[in-house]
């Protein structure tokens, strides 16, 4: 099914803080004030925030080593192509994916995920009752998943506030500018500096892709 007369869906806009979001703000800037320091440069804090399912999903796969308006372009051109379903995509053609711009092994992974669910494999509606590290797990059992996808799908959609996507050079980058350090950290060296911010890394790492996205001039709608 296409969807060539339908709206363009799943803007990849911004979003101002759910107050959940607001409170744990609070509790970061109590762990460690240094963060305060990037709203009083930026402005307030606006995040990305997605439905839970599939379909975002399919969207982190797109963005995997990709900028974000390429992986929104990519994606965008999918929505107009199908019907974004787990069965639609498991059935079509590889060369469906491949015409939107995703790669051969981005086309794999999603043709994989999308088997797992629809088959009942991988529920994703029994998200909300597993801890973090089980649906680390569930999710990088599909080949060409892994922990930062996993991360970001649970920071997005399920408001996860203690999943830190540490492997992410965005928030990477950004943690040396906040803290001068004299070069970008790793991922182990970054997840050792933020320990002491649990349960609140998530929120940190907001706050660091706030930051990246104003000093590259990203300016992204706000919405409520």
């Amino acid at each position: 099914m296409t969807q060539s007369d339908s709206p363009p869906a799943f803007v990849d806009s911004l979003h101002l803080p759910s107050p959940a979001l607001q409170a744990a703000l609070q509790q970061l800037y109590e762990h460690d004030p240094d963060f305060l320091m990037i709203e009083q440069a930026n402005g307030s804090l606006s995040v990305r925030r997605w439905e839970p399912g599939f379909a975002s999903l399919v969207r982190i796969i797109a963005g995997q080593q990709l900028s974000a308006s390429a992986a929104q372009a990519i994606f965008q051109r999918l929505l107009h192509q199908m019907e974004l379903t787990p069965a639609n995509v498991a059935a079509c053609s590889p060369d469906d994916l491949k015409q939107a711009g995703f790669s051969q092994a981005k086309i794999r992974t999603c043709q994989e995920l999308a088997t797992a669910i629809a088959t009942g494999k991988l529920n994703l509606e029994r998200f909300a009752q597993l801890s973090d590290s089980a649906i680390v797990e569930q999710l990088t059992q599909i080949k060409g998943i892994g922990p930062w996808t996993a991360e970001i799908y649970m920071l997005f959609c399920l408001e996860r506030f203690d999943s830190f996507p540490a492997a992410d050079l965005a928030i990477q980058a950004s943690y040396q500018k906040l803290k001068n350090l004299p070069q970008r950290p790793s991922r182990k060296e970054l997840l050792a500096y933020c320990e002491a911010l649990r349960p609140v890394r998530g929120v940190a790492a907001h706050l660091l892709w706030h930051d990246y996205r104003i000093s590259r001039n990203q300016r992204i709608p706000v919405c409520s």
